[in-house]
């Protein structure tokens, strides 16, 4: 599993071999999610590897669906939203990131996010997202996550779409030691990948700066960063104010997302 400490205090244009467990370019580190999903199988008593669609797990009834409150995708509630999360936020500002103190609490936020989606993808599982879970349900699943991770106390969660390949995940903007970042998660990354005995369920890395490089098989090997010239979009905070808690809208300004999402760092706390 992927150090941190080290990480940081490395030079972020060093070669990626020496931390990556993924196809990811210079600047970006991925965290070993299998290891990670281990973990999670012992402490819920599951193998999510080996989960059926459709199988019913009576998850509403264990601790992990505390993680999924939202998974009606497109159709969830705006009124819901606006009880649990617009309300929630008043005094946050629409375009914020995260304020991380140490390593050792950015490491506690990437398990923390990664357990979210992976309580996400068992839910899916069971409920057959949109009747072939994962494969064509990125922004199903990517808005449920956010609504999720908004919910339990992440208000810098943001929905990323690059239209141009097709595809939806999760980034969350952080400011550690005046350094800028991202944690980003794909709730349904493992179907971008050929080899299915190695694709990564809820693949999460960290990236540092506001670019990154996400390249897996999916469209030829096309980097599914969201950029402007992509036709790409976003729903945070912010928009979700401007739409009334509508999750099935999303903004295009993806310049005004970059230039303005660090401008408010605020502090974020979860607990356990």
């Amino acid at each position: 599993m992927i150090n941190l400490t080290n990480i940081l205090q490395k030079d972020e244009k060093i070669e990626q071999e020496e931390f990556i467990q993924g196809p990811f370019k210079s600047g970006s580190y991925s965290i070993w999610s299998r290891a990670y999903e281990e973990e999670l199988d012992k402490k819920y008593g599951i193998t999510l590897k080996d989960l059926k669609n459709g199988e019913n797990h009576n998850f509403s009834k264990t601790s992990l669906s505390k993680n999924v409150r939202f998974f009606n995708g497109y159709d969830n509630g705006n009124s819901e939203i606006t009880d649990c999360i617009l309300n929630k936020y008043k005094k946050v500002p629409g375009f914020c990131s995260m304020i991380i103190k140490d390593e050792k609490e950015l490491e506690e936020h990437v398990k923390q996010i990664h357990e979210a989606s992976y309580s996400h993808y068992a839910i899916g599982k069971q409920n057959n997202f949109e009747g072939n879970f994962p494969y064509h349900c990125c922004g199903y699943s990517s808005r449920n996550l956010l609504l999720n991770l908004m919910n339990i106390g992440y208000p810098n969660a943001s929905f990323f779409y690059n239209s141009a390949q097709d595809h939806a995940y999760i980034g969350l903007p952080f400011v550690i030691n005046e350094r800028k970042g991202f944690i980003i998660v794909d709730p349904t990354s493992d179907q971008l990948f050929k080899n299915k005995d190695k694709a990564p369920r809820n693949n999460t890395f960290v990236v540092f700066g506001h670019k990154w490089e996400y390249i897996p098989d999916w469209k030829s090997g096309a980097n599914l960063f969201p950029s402007q010239k992509d036709g790409s979009s976003f729903i945070n905070l912010n928009h979700l104010r401007q739409i009334n808690g509508n999750i099935g809208e999303e903004s295009f300004n993806m310049e005004e997302y970059f230039s303005s999402v660090f401008i408010n760092p605020v502090e974020v706390l979860i607990k356990n």
